[in-house]
């Protein structure tokens, strides 16, 4: 007898999956392999770039939504200060505070150029009426208020304060001073005139100096 060939449903079922699983393997292999590839130097040149106007309208836009959200009485202290240490703005707060104190000097210097203008005005005789107007038909003469001002001349026996004296806001000029000053009181002490008179002798040295 002649053995015949059997070709049933299972086999072929099992060979179709064999089949299955061996392409499904090889994608696996090809989908597991790294792809080296060259980067590309024009790959970001189509990307969208931020223009100058842009970034200037970003900044603007910026800078007043912070000044929006300072209060107003801030705004314009810190705008002054903005980037400034909290000492040097000290400094320059008591600066201005000192600037806008009245000035002695400028006090004496208005009251004489007021007493000059009142001499001239009697010297060249401008006529006053009585609502205080001034009559301008009569002629004025210009004069320097520098050489109005008379030379002071020194007094004989007036004593002259130095003003190169030492710094006392150093050591060494600290020093200088108390030593001058203690050599000056032990001479004061020693004075004949202070012994017999102490407040007739303080009050001639007061007047003496200049």
């Amino acid at each position: 007898m002649v053995a015949k060939k059997r070709n049933t449903l299972r086999g072929k079922a099992s060979t179709r999956n064999a089949q299955r699983i061996g392409v499904s393997g090889a994608e696996d292999v090809h989908e597991d392999l790294p792809y080296d590839l060259e980067s590309d130097p024009k790959a970001f040149l189509h990307q969208p770039k931020e223009t100058k106007k842009e970034k200037l309208l970003n900044k603007q836009n910026t800078f007043l939504s912070q000044l929006k959200g300072r209060p107003m009485s801030d705004v314009g202290v810190s705008a002054n200060f903005d980037g400034i240490s909290k000492s040097s703005v000290r400094r320059r707060k008591r600066k201005l505070r000192e600037e806008l104190k009245p000035r002695m000097q400028d006090l004496l210097t208005s009251l004489e150029q007021e007493k000059d203008l009142q001499s001239i005005i009697k010297e060249t005789g401008v006529a006053v009426d009585g609502n205080n107007d001034i009559n301008m038909d009569s002629k004025i003469r210009i004069v320097d208020t520098k050489e109005m001002r008379p030379k002071k001349a020194a007094e004989p026996g007036s004593i002259k304060i130095k003003k190169n004296q030492p710094n006392i806001k150093n050591q060494k000029g600290a020093k200088a001073l108390s030593a001058s000053e203690t050599a000056r009181f032990n001479q004061v002490l020693t004075n004949q005139d202070f012994q017999k008179n102490p407040f007739h002798a303080l009050r001639e040295v007061i007047k003496l100096q200049k």
